[in-house]
């Protein structure tokens, strides 16, 4: 076996390890030690396989996860996530890789979702999860297979947000 498969298994592991321990988070209160954990997870998986939207994903959850941490109040724990959706989006216009509906999507729902934590609203966090499953879906059909982990995870993190509407 190759070097570059077994560093791919490696990190494909690191990140299923990172999704467990963002999905146990949702089961303890206060969340944030596991989102931040679980996210830095995830964004090494990022890096690995050069997802540069996945790897902003992770790095604004973190900084709002890590917002909420500090305690830095809940403004700057919204606006902290949301100006760097601006940045990213931003970026994806000056490089001119803003050309499909499913990225636009995909930024508009890390921000949705970012508001979604820091005011513990869960229609909001349905939104973001299913706008980030929706682009992670994309990516994987466009031959990105590895973003499925993405796209399962925020799946999940919908369907736990809708059965905690429901009960």
């Amino acid at each position: 076996m190759n070097i570059k498969k077994r560093q791919d298994e490696l990190f494909l592991t690191v990140g299923i390890i990172g999704c467990f321990i963002l999905l146990l988070g949702v089961t303890h209160t206060p969340a944030q030690k596991y989102y931040v954990v679980g996210s830095s997870l995830l964004l090494l998986t990022s890096i690995h396989f050069k997802l540069i939207y996945f790897i902003a994903l992770e790095i604004i959850l973190m900084a709002g996860h890590g917002a909420i941490l500090l305690g830095i109040g809940s403004t700057l724990q919204l606006a902290l996530p949301v100006l760097l959706c601006i940045q990213l989006l931003s970026f994806y216009f000056l490089s001119g890789q803003l050309n499909n509906i499913f990225l636009l999507i995909g930024i508009a729902g890390i921000a949705v979702l970012s508001i979604g934590f820091a005011y513990e609203n869960q229609w909001i966090f349905f939104i973001g999860s299913m706008s980030i499953a929706i682009y992670a879906f994309y990516t994987t059909y466009k031959g990105r297979p590895i973003t499925l982990l993405w796209a399962i995870l925020n799946t999940l993190f919908a369907l736990i947000a809708i059965l905690k509407l429901a009960f």
